[in-house]
């Protein structure tokens, strides 16, 4: 069995794809495999050339985090951390992950050309709309080196996406 990192580049990878259909066109956009650094993730095709995707997700909190990854024992939230996690505001609560990550995402340097950068937010509480309604509060440095960055709304392509830079 593939390692959960593994497991959850595939599946926003595959998610992005079919997400890609509706903005795209169909068959335009496909996933092809995983790649190690330092090349990006996931090696794709657009249009029948190679692209190559840096994948990340954004949960929320630390204890969303293991709650949606389905963390039991000692790796599982305790009730304290699902009390303050409830308590931050739902904007905070994503946004603050998202914007970190985005940045993070910025510095990094890759072997291959051309990048495109995905985000799968896996937080449950928040749909398309709220990331349109916050976009502007959704910080892109100005200094990436990615040719399009890209958000996936949800878990699943259903979920929509959104191209952020």
């Amino acid at each position: 069995m593939l390692p959960e990192k593994n497991r959850l580049e595939i599946g926003a990878l595959t998610q992005f794809s079919l997400a890609l259909e509706k903005e795209l066109g169909a068959g335009r956009f496909s996933f092809k495999e995983l790649r190690k650094p330092p090349e990006p993730d996931g090696l794709c095709l657009l249009d029948g050339s190679p692209l190559h995707v840096e994948v990340g997700h954004v949960y929320g909190t630390q204890s969303d985090v293991k709650q949606l990854l389905g963390r039991t024992g000692k790796s599982a939230a305790s009730q304290n951390q699902k009390s303050l996690s409830a308590m931050v505001p739902l904007d905070t609560r994503l946004l603050v992950p998202l914007n970190k990550l985005l940045a993070e995402k910025a510095t990094k340097i890759y072997s291959a050309s051309p990048v495109w950068l995905l985000i799968r937010s896996a937080f449950p509480l928040w749909e398309q709309d709220d990331f349109m309604t916050h976009r502007s509060n959704i910080l892109v440095p100005e200094a990436h080196p990615f040719k399009q960055i890209w958000l996936l709304c949800g878990a699943q392509a259903s979920a929509g996406v959104l191209r952020l830079a």
